[in-house]
């Protein structure tokens, strides 16, 4: 087996195992290939880190593609080599995580064309995301559509600094004034932040809603959540800070979590990263608390809480512009998907739905690049037509 093959295999096996696919046989074969060497170990658990897996396609997508493959294919046969490294091109996609190019394939194409550490930017067309929209207490509506740093004030004193997707609350209200409530509408595709006044910041998700106070006054800090958001809590004993979701409270003091909620879903969802949570479903009469890495799902039908340990990044990597999935359904992958394109989908055969997949992908990318990459399973046919997506049974 030449050295390319040999990579190509090895990127097979990392990809399988990533996705829960390998065979007894298969996890042998890349037990022993980690084993034969510290190299390869070290280039494992490189590929497998997820903060160098994120430097790594953000790397990937500043290359220069067009530029790199005419120097890439000008240094190889050009008969089979090419084949198998579009093979390869391929089968990445069919992963859906660039393991190959990003990964395995880094050293490739390093041995084969000494590719310099410089990057040329690619000019990509990225479609034209809605912005947030600030209700102020008085009702009067504001299109956070202007990038400039520009200051908004509240009837009760608070100035409200607005950034580019990002707004920041600074308590400049008299201290008998009345709490007013200011809300924060997120449309398809896209997200924002938050700093509210007490220093605790608020990442919201596509088609989000969260109402709070511009002050925060009494024994607790509360706000109410629609959608997703990820909270970094400011750590205050005295006054616990309460997140309300559809008969569901979540109670923290200081910590960092994520909390899914959305109206067409039966489940509220809540995974805490660092800290401590309590989660009160009243509705239901039941609590629980959370250790980091544990995640309570309140599901109102089946009357309970559910607590089970899970990889954190999988529930919070939305925030950092990027889909995240791992033996995902695909039906609970497209609701996520939906939501960004602001898409509808039709299942032409209802088995579909529950098919699973694993997948890496930047928000920015096309939908139309994305079912691409999910047909390459050869376990659906995709046809997309302008917000419209019909997925069937291969």
């Amino acid at each position: 087996m030449d050295r390319i093959d040999h990579y190509i295999r090895i990127s097979q096996l990392i990809a399988r195992e990533v996705n829960y696919e390998l065979t007894r046989e298969e996890k042998l074969e890349l037990d022993n290939w980690l084993n034969e060497s510290k190299e390869n170990l070290d280039l494992y658990y490189n590929i497998r880190n997820r903060e160098k897996f994120l430097d790594w396609d953000q790397q990937l997508h500043q290359i220069n593609t067009v530029e790199g493959w005419n120097r890439f294919e000008s240094t190889i046969k050009p008969h089979r080599s090419i084949d198998v490294f579009k093979t390869v091109l391929r089968y990445a996609a069919v992963i859906l995580i660039p393991l190959f190019l990003s990964g395995i394939g880094y050293y490739i194409y390093n041995d084969i064309s000494n590719l310099p550490q410089q990057y040329t930017q690619v000019n990509s067309s990225k479609q034209s995301k809605p912005k947030a929209r600030l209700i102020l207490a008085d009702g009067s509506k504001v299109n956070l559509e202007n990038e400039e740093n520009v200051a908004l004030k509240e009837k009760d004193g608070t100035l409200i600094e607005r950034d580019a997707g990002s707004l920041k609350y600074q308590n400049k209200a008299n201290a008998k004034s009345k709490v007013l409530y200011n809300t924060v509408e997120i449309p398809n595709g896209a997200n924002y932040q938050l700093c509210l006044t007490d220093g605790t910041k608020v990442y919201l998700n596509s088609m989000s809603t969260l109402k709070f106070p511009t002050k925060f006054s009494g024994k607790t800090r509360e706000v109410q959540l629609t959608g997703e958001a990820y909270f970094e809590v400011a750590k205050d004993r005295e006054h616990p800070f309460l997140v309300n979701v559809s008969g569901t409270r979540i109670e923290v003091l200081g910590t960092s979590f994520n909390v899914k909620a959305y109206s067409d879903e039966n489940e509220i969802v809540t995974t805490l990263v660092e800290g401590s949570v309590k989660v009160n479903a009243s509705e239901i009469g039941k609590s629980t608390l959370l250790k980091p890495g544990q995640q309570a799902v309140v599901d109102d039908k089946r009357g309970g809480i559910l607590v089970q340990d899970v990889d954190v990044d999988l529930f919070t990597s939305w925030k950092e512009g990027v889909f995240l999935f791992k033996a995902k359904r695909l039906e609970d992958i497209m609701n996520e998907l939906t939501r960004w394109y602001d898409l509808k989908v039709f299942y032409m055969n209802p088995v579909v739905k529950d098919l699973r997949f694993g997948g890496h992908f930047n928000k920015d990318e096309e939908i139309e690049s994305i079912m691409e990459m999910f047909e390459l399973t050869r376990k659906i046919n995709v046809e997309v037509n302008g917000k419209t997506i019909l997925i069937s049974a291969k």
